[in-house]
């Protein structure tokens, strides 16, 4: 039986992909990938990403929702249409959302807090899970994103969740994962230097994680400065194998679970 992956957090409508888009799912498809999630989190994203899924029905899987760094644009009579979006079977969680306080120029702090409650009680309302972002801002060890999304967290009622692209200190991971939240592993996993962060890898262990790209950014070391896709999928297991001591079957058997239940998705 041959290893599947699952790219739990892409952005493969991103302008960057407008030449080759449909090469690049179908690079995916063949380099192991059995769904790619893709990530719509602004207004004139969420139908392009509807109409992804129809293109390839029961592989790739939407989720909408409103960024922290464009929580500025984010009006009140978006909401009704946000909400007819989640509720379509194709669409799998609410996201991403969060907060990102590097960015806080953007949308304020105060802005990107009052959206990111708004799309918490969206969750709670069509109890669908939640894909979060949260970014400490540029001052060196102000956490206080993490310290303040938590705190919206404990008054929410979610459905699980991903924390994407965790870069965060073992302490956020370990909240995280008391949130009853995953943990999302990208390309940064293999980046020179990251040793803390492979280090709370290791500490939070295999079973809470899922792999994701984050393309068109992020790609894997050995793609540094090159453009991110799907396929990069299996190098970025394969690099979080080496850094946990597992085989790369085990890692993509487990991490595909993990994205598996978290989306509600059959097994390939």
């Amino acid at each position: 039986m041959s290893i599947k992956f699952i790219d739990s957090h892409a952005h493969i409508n991103d302008p960057a992909f407008d030449n080759d888009r449909d090469e690049i799912i179908q690079k995916s498809f063949d380099a192991g990938l059995s769904h790619i999630i893709e990530i719509a989190c602004e207004q004139n994203e969420w139908r392009p990403a509807i109409d992804l899924t129809a293109k390839y029905q029961n592989k790739v899987y939407a989720v909408c929702g409103m960024h922290p760094i464009t929580a500025k644009n984010f009006k009140e009579e978006f909401l009704p249409e946000l909400k007819n979006y989640l509720q379509m079977p194709v669409v799998r969680a609410v996201g991403e959302i969060g907060l990102d306080y590097a960015y806080e120029d953007s949308s304020p702090k105060e802005t990107q807090r009052k959206v990111l409650e708004i799309m918490l009680a969206l969750a709670e309302d069509i109890k669908k899970p939640i894909i979060l972002h949260c970014r400490k801002s540029s001052v060196e060890n102000d956490f206080s994103a993490y310290e303040d999304l938590f705190g919206a967290l404990k008054n929410a009622d979610f459905s699980g969740g991903i924390m994407h692209c965790f870069s965060g200190r073992y302490e956020d991971a370990k909240k995280a994962l008391d949130s009853g939240l995953l943990i999302g592993v990208t390309g940064i996993v293999g980046y020179k230097k990251n040793n803390d962060l492979r280090d709370t890898f290791k500490k939070i262990g295999l079973k809470h994680l899922t792999v994701e790209t984050d393309c068109p950014y992020l790609p894997p070391q050995s793609k540094r400065g090159k453009r991110n896709d799907p396929s990069n999928i299996p190098e970025i297991a394969a690099t979080l194998a080496e850094v946990l001591g597992k085989p790369l079957s085990e890692v993509a058997d487990i991490t595909t679970q993990n994205s598996l239940a978290v989306f509600s998705l059959l097994s390939p």
